[in-house]
């Protein structure tokens, strides 16, 4: 294959730029020609592999940006090579890259509306969308599935452009010829005593890594352990670091070490790595510690920190832990012998792959290429005109794609499932599978005249069910699948629109099920946490179901025998899709679905385990934070019950 790589800058020691080194490095050697797209080069080049430096200025980095993407664009032959993979977001990429955290969340979820008017925040999210959207082609090598679901819940992105990279890491970076002597060399080159104990901070960008931290819980640490070091390695300006550690009276006792590659004789050195990282998507060098035998403390978010929980070579740093605790957590680490970790070590190496990061990479890019150049293995048509919007995907590509769909759909026979003046839902057979067609024939104006005089936007088709679906779909909550979506017509009030789902055979409604059977203590206590889960995720992705009630939930009962329930969630026709679930929506989903089951025999104990499973924490902890929220709820469920029963619940 003939490659192009993209990034903005290349320099040595960054996190991302060693990535696309050794990506680079290891396509070439597989016998496939790479090129390098960038800004600007620092450092040598790799041999074998063409630099192009495309020069960029502007006022602030924004416009440097801007100016790159523009005139790299402009210089891209595209026919010239199989793909573009790109280490920066930008619009068209073949391939991203996925070594940068969303965005979109940041913006959304951290910072104020005034960051988001920034022009650097319009541009990022301009090019994070050209990637990430539901209507982009790119595909996504990613790296760690928490930030894949960050980026469906604001792009909805379809699962099956992600493809999962293990780690990657280089055994010639923390390759070590003689532990024992490096750990002594170490002590004497920085004139510490023999059985100087030594904390290793190892990364460029200390304020992201969280240097300032580290030295104020080293600060801490020296009032129990003064027999230990902190060491620095990295790129970036120490000055102000040095200072702190200064002011807190340990500059002597803080070394920094500026840029070092590999890093095998420092990690064997060291007998703990601390990591207090602010922002870390995956974290190799959690990885490189722990495979030299050093125990990682880490904080609780980076990408790889469940490694650490999972082979027992560390702790891990929640989000409020003060300098005191974290000091407090290095002391235990340091009073650990270390044939224990060595151990821990050994087992990591045998059970966990995290060398092969490469390999998969290349199996991804040459699967992808391999589907651009089958213009028939595209799982998805879309159709868009003036007046009509079409969108076909899997067997319904082959079956519809040159025929007027609107007409195929509008003459479908079948059963009905369900009649009502603005559309109808319908069952039917084609080419041995089973659909359902939902058509809209148009809401009228009197619709939408009521529903604006209530401050509400109306519903006006499948489009709001159709976006649900797909989100749903891309952060993997189970629902229905869609497999067609279209609309036609300018006037909202007689818009006509359809969409098709798979059929979800042999399925009962929950609700149908609790009245209907006599359920063991243990499957209903599985069904409960699988409802929570997807009521959580649900309105975590900042969507509110609006109709959220039991018989909306579909078991396959056959699923029970397995231990876990296949529950689907359905009708989503009035969902509505934001970036945070406002509480009043919340209040009307949960009480929505607590009026569900008040006539199917719940136990307090049933309720609690829901909240437990929702709010994931303690239930002392959910009804002393989420009290007013639950008081809420409960009201919400007695108003709904009294209207439809003419009584009040026993609740």
């Amino acid at each position: 294959m003939k490659l192009a790589f993209v990034i903005f800058r290349y320099f040595p020691f960054g996190g991302l730029q060693r990535d696309m080194q050794i990506l680079a490095q290891f396509f070439q050697q597989q016998g496939h020609s790479i090129t390098v797209f960038c800004e600007r080069w620092q450092g040598e080049k790799f041999p074998a592999i063409n630099v192009v430096e495309i020069p960029a200025s502007g006022l602030f980095n924004v416009a440097g940006v801007k100016n790159f993407v523009k005139r790299f664009q402009q210089q891209f032959v595209r026919a010239e090579f199989d793909a573009l993979i790109g280490f920066n977001k930008m619009p068209g990429l073949d391939v991203y890259f996925a070594g940068d955290t969303c965005f979109a969340y940041k913006a959304f979820c951290e910072r104020s509306w005034l960051y988001r008017l920034m022009p650097r925040s319009r541009l990022y999210l301009h090019y994070e969308a050209a990637v990430f959207d539901e209507q982009s082609a790119t595909h996504i090598l990613s790296l760690v599935d928490s930030e894949r679901k960050k980026f469906a819940r604001f792009y909805a992105t379809a699962p099956e452009r992600f493809d999962a990279l293990p780690p990657g890491i280089v055994r010639e970076h923390i390759a070590c010829p003689d532990p024992e002597a490096t750990y002594r060399a170490l002590r004497a080159e920085l004139k510490l005593a023999a059985d100087s104990r030594v904390i290793m901070c190892l990364g460029s960008g200390f304020h992201t890594k969280g240097v300032d931290i580290s030295i104020a819980a080293f600060a801490e640490l020296q009032k129990t352990c003064t027999y230990t070091a902190l060491l620095i390695a990295g790129n970036d300006n120490p000055d102000k670091y040095r200072e702190q550690a200064r002011l807190l009276g340990v500059a002597d006792k803080v070394f920094f070490l500026g840029p070092r590659s590999p890093v095998g004789d420092l990690l064997h050195g060291a007998d703990v790595l601390l990591h207090p990282a602010r922002k870390e998507l995956a974290g190799n060098v959690i990885l490189e510690a722990m495979l030299c035998g050093c125990p990682v403390l880490a904080s609780d978010h980076c990408g790889y920190a469940h490694y650490i929980v999972e082979h027992q070579l560390g702790d891990l740093i929640n989000a409020n832990a003060t300098p005191a605790d974290i000091a407090r957590q290095l002391c235990r680490l340091l009073l650990v012998d270390k044939t224990y970790w060595h151990v821990h070590t050994d087992n990591l190496q045998k059970s966990a792959d995290v060398f092969s990061r490469a390999e998969h990479a290349l199996a991804a890019v040459q699967k992808i290429v391999q589907k651009k150049k089958s213009a028939n293995k595209n799982p998805e048509s879309a159709m868009v005109s003036a007046n009509e919007t079409v969108v076909l995907r899997d067997e319904l590509i082959g079956l519809w794609k040159d025929k007027r769909v609107f007409d195929c759909v509008q003459q479908l026979t079948g059963p009905v499932a369900r009649e009502m003046p603005d559309r109808q839902t319908l069952r039917f057979e084609l080419d041995g599978q089973t659909y359902y067609r939902k058509w809209h024939r148009g809401v009228g104006w009197a619709e939408i005249i009521k529903n604006l005089i209530r401050f509400r936007l109306p519903v006006l088709g499948a489009r709001n069910e159709w976006n649900a679906l797909n989100k749903m779909r891309a952060l993997a909550i189970p629902t229905l699948i869609p497999v067609a979506f279209g609309e036609r017509g300018m006037n909202p009030a007689q818009q006509q629109s359809f969409i098709v789902t798979r059929e979800l055979a042999a399925a009962i409604q929950l609700d149908h099920f609790f009245a209907q059977r006599q359920v063991s203590s243990m499957i209903k206590r599985a069904l409960i946490t699988k409802v929570a889960q997807i009521a959580r995720e649900l309105h975590a992705a900042g969507i509110n179901h609006r109709d959220f009630y039991l018989c909306h939930f579909m078991l396959k009962e056959a699923s029970l025998a397995t231990g876990v329930p296949d529950v689907t969630l359905v009708d989503l026709h009035r969902a509505q899709l934001r970036i945070q679930v406002p509480e009043r929506w919340l209040v009307k989903d949960i009480g929505g679905l607590l009026f569900s089951s008040l006539n199917l025999g719940f136990s307090r104990r049933d309720y609690y385990r829901f909240l437990i499973v929702y709010f994931a924490r303690d239930i002392r902890g959910v009804l002393d934070k989420h009290s007013v929220l639950l008081q809420k709820i409960v009201h919400r469920a007695r108003q709904t019950y009294v209207r439809d029963f003419g009584h009040m619940p026993s609740l």
